[in-house]
């Protein structure tokens, strides 16, 4: 079967790359700024101008905020409208009822490194998420099925549990949440597999609260515990072999021996590591090369994640096992 990327109709409306701030600066050339609301705070509240009437969007989280008024603080009706946006989060101190900007060169460093991240995919903006919101219950995917191919080899319930509803049109079908598309399902395909084949990223696969609403009809049908995920099993992985960091520590942060010299591997997300240093901590390693494993959200928190993505670079080697 094939993976078809996302559907144009769930597209962001503008597919320019934002986030510079002096691309969204010059935006604003045509804004119709009210009185003592600058270009310049917008831009760097992570804002474009839309080019309709007075809206903006910010660049990472694709909210939108308009009717500005004389005196609106911008990273204020920002955090407003998207209290999680990842951008905003680490660019201003956000106290009750203000938004305080870090400034100067501080937060010039700050914001640069954040918009870097965001572009280049290492870190990931959740609010976005899901693309389709209208389909965030699985009783709603499962609806859309009701013209779904009869003689096709994958049950619609096992479908719409993986987090897919029916485009309408031959056998192709979309994720409520990453925006995936697949098609031409074959015998032996299964929803889940596939579905994380394709697109290992999605938050939905990877374990993350996006909202999902099980249906209160479903019997199982989600993916099975995998292997290595007792933690005393990992530990036992290690028995016999030489590592530069202790082995309970690697076993906690959710790896395991991948049976080579200095590898590991996740149990949840599949993520490995190598050339391993005594001095070098897990978990940090984990949220350096994995922020997106579901166990490492689940012990340790996207504030984490979060602060080590933006702390450290990366020192050690992701492997493919």
């Amino acid at each position: 079967m094939a993976g078809s990327g996302h559907d144009s109709d769930i597209e962001p409306d503008n597919c320019a790359d934002w986030s510079g701030m002096d691309v969204r600066l010059r935006s604003f050339r045509d804004f119709p700024l009210p009185q003592q609301l600058s270009a310049e705070r917008l831009a760097r509240a992570g804002f474009y101008f839309t080019g309709e009437a007075d809206r903006v969007r910010c660049f990472s989280c694709r909210h939108t905020v308009e009717n500005w008024q004389p005196g609106d603080v911008p990273a204020e009706r920002h955090h407003q409208a998207s209290p999680a946006c990842k951008y905003l989060s680490c660019t201003h101190r956000l106290g009750p009822g203000l938004a305080n900007m870090v400034n100067g060169s501080a937060y010039d460093e700050e914001a640069e490194e954040m918009e870097f991240r965001l572009r280049t995919g290492e870190v990931v903006d959740e609010s976005t998420y899901p693309l389709a919101p209208h389909m965030r219950s699985e009783d709603a995917r499962l609806r859309t099925f009701s013209t779904w191919p009869a003689g096709a080899p994958v049950r619609p319930r096992a479908l719409a549990q993986a987090g897919l509803y029916y485009l309408g049109e031959g056998d192709r079908v979309q994720c409520f949440c990453c925006g995936g598309m697949l098609a031409g399902w074959e015998a032996g395909d299964e929803a889940w597999k596939e579905h994380e084949r394709h697109f290992s990223n999605c938050f939905f696969i990877l374990g993350h609260d996006v909202g999902n609403e099980p249906s209160t009809e479903s019997s199982g049908g989600g993916p099975p515990s995998p292997p290595m995920e007792c933690f005393e099993d990992r530990l036992r992985s290690f028995n016999g072999k030489q590592y530069p960091i202790d082995h309970e520590r690697l076993a906690r942060a959710g790896f395991y021996s991948a049976g080579v010299p200095d590898r590991v591997v996740c149990f949840r997300c599949g993520g490995g590591l190598k050339d391993w240093q005594p001095e070098e901590d897990p978990w940090e390693e984990h949220a350096k090369h994995y922020p997106g494993c579901s166990f490492l959200l689940e012990e340790k928190g996207m504030e984490f994640v979060s602060s080590v993505q933006l702390r450290d670079p990366r020192r050690n080697s992701p492997v493919t096992v």
